[in-house]
């Protein structure tokens, strides 16, 4: 029995897993590629594994999209996007990365590669590198990858990930053909000194920039001009957990108009578990992205997901004045849905919990402190240092009522806030007794729970009817 593999997460069947690459929506299908190596649960020869699902839930394993081209100095094929070309075939964009000159720090080049049989196989035309970090000129751009290209106004543009002058960036190239490119100018940078796999698309009225700067993943939400430079207006953070608990999102526009966004979740330190499970990473659930009245942004599960739950516990119109009150519920896969009001103090929903607390791990909110908090103190007997707390800011905007959505899968934690912040984390309980949910307030403090549904939900097996 494997304590830790989440059930409806989705990930490939074993092996090695980061970064989602290329997602698209094409003739029906979902379909997501990912960093994977097929020949171990260690990172090493980046390939791209490759699934499709009809419903974002269900999916289908389908044989490794992009392999390197050993015999063309491939010795990684790294992070990328996918789009459909004005001849109406599949084109990935991605970074290739050799050895030597090659490195992926001075010497990543931009590759492509083409589908004539529905994204089952993938062909790289001797075209490529398609670029080399000499369209810069002279500038210097390093640690340059992970293109994204969209059309816009009969244009085909690209944002690639980099570092000019110790500064992260993302910058802009143009083509007409997708296959000669120009580059332009840098489209926004920051203090950080690495941006990774940026994506760059409108929303609404707006545009927004995501970028993955070895730590939180970051977004602007701005103005795209007619100059094609950025003006930023507001900006926040897609994950408050950092790049150990959900980093390099992308995402793809379907067929019913919603942008949706997965992002990798690492396993985090965990010493003897990792290498004997036979697996390492999975992705996020999948996200909505939304702009509310005021121009923010919102992110929130796919509704698809209520397809996974099982038959639910539901509390109503509970007040709590002290903490430890257990729900009854027990499990290590399930979906919480609360409408709570803070009417003093904080609130803590404890998960994962033995019968004796020796382990759990709790989620809380602190109107006072305007912090949220995943505390991983307790969430494990194991002394692998994966046990540090997550937390972000919070702002209720005056308001004491909340509204949350908490998904547990085995090892992963992942939480959404009145459908505008995020927080995820793993964690790695060692007894199989740590099943238990509770909930409570300091004493002194006191909240009023509307409503609490607590589903358990259902492994998402893999979809093999076409």
């Amino acid at each position: 029995m494997d304590l830790y593999r989440p059930i409806y997460h989705f990930m490939p069947e074993r092996n090695w897993m980061n970064d989602p690459n290329g997602p698209l929506f094409y003739k029906g299908d979902y379909h997501l590629f990912y960093q994977h190596n097929p020949y171990s649960d260690q990172w090493d020869t980046m390939h791209w594994g490759h699934a499709r699902s009809r419903d974002l839930i269900h999916w289908e394993h389908l044989p490794v999209a992009l392999a390197p081209s050993n015999d063309r100095g491939e010795h990684h094929c790294f992070s990328g996007c996918a789009v459909i070309g004005d001849d109406g075939l599949p084109v990935i964009f991605y970074t290739s990365i050799g050895i030597g000159e090659r490195n992926a720090a001075t010497g990543a080049e931009q590759w492509m590669a083409v589908s004539h049989d529905d994204m089952l196989t993938w062909e790289k035309p001797a075209a490529n590198p398609v670029m080399t970090a000499d369209i810069h000129g002279g500038m210097v751009v390093t640690e340059w990858r992970d293109p994204y290209v969209w059309k816009e106004n009969g244009v085909w543009l690209m944002v690639v990930g980099g570092s000019h002058e110790g500064r992260g960036c993302a910058l802009l190239y143009r083509s007409d053909n997708l296959r000669d490119w120009t580059f332009l100018h840098i489209l926004h940078e920051g203090a950080e000194q690495i941006w990774e796999c940026p994506n760059f698309f409108p929303l609404g009225d707006k545009h927004v920039l995501i970028y993955s700067p070895n730590g939180p993943v970051q977004y602007s939400i701005g103005s795209f001009n007619e100059d094609m430079t950025f003006t930023p207006e507001q900006s926040g953070i897609i994950d408050f957990s950092g790049w150990e608990g959900y980093y390099a999102p992308n995402g793809l526009l379907d067929d019913k108009g919603r942008r949706v966004l997965w992002g990798w979740l690492p396993e985090a330190s965990r010493g003897e578990f990792k290498g004997a499970a036979g697996w390492s990473g999975a992705q996020s659930l999948p996200r909505i992205l939304s702009l509310d009245g005021e121009g923010g942004l919102r992110m929130e599960p796919a509704p698809e997901l209520a397809v996974l739950r099982g038959t639910p516990v539901s509390l109503r119109d509970l007040r709590l004045s002290g903490p430890d009150w257990d729900t009854g519920v027990r499990g290590r896969a399930f979906e919480i849905a609360a409408e709570f009001e803070l009417l003093s103090g904080p609130i803590g929903i404890s998960v994962l919990r033995s019968p004796d607390g020796q382990e759990e791990t709790v989620f809380s909110i602190d109107p006072v402190d305007g912090v949220f908090t995943i505390s991983r103190t307790r969430s494990s007997l194991s002394s692998e240092p994966h046990k540090t707390d997550v937390t972000g800011r919070i702002d209720l905007e005056g308001s004491s009522r909340v509204s949350l959505r908490l998904f547990v899968d085995h090892s992963v934690v992942e939480v959404f806030v009145n459908g505008r912040q995020c927080i995820t984390a793993r964690v790695y309980p060692v007894l199989e007794s740590s099943e238990g949910v509770y909930i409570g307030v300091p004493r002194g403090a006191e909240a009023l729970i509307h409503s609490m549904d607590i589903w358990p939900m259902r492994p998402i097996g893999q979809q093999t009817e076409r």
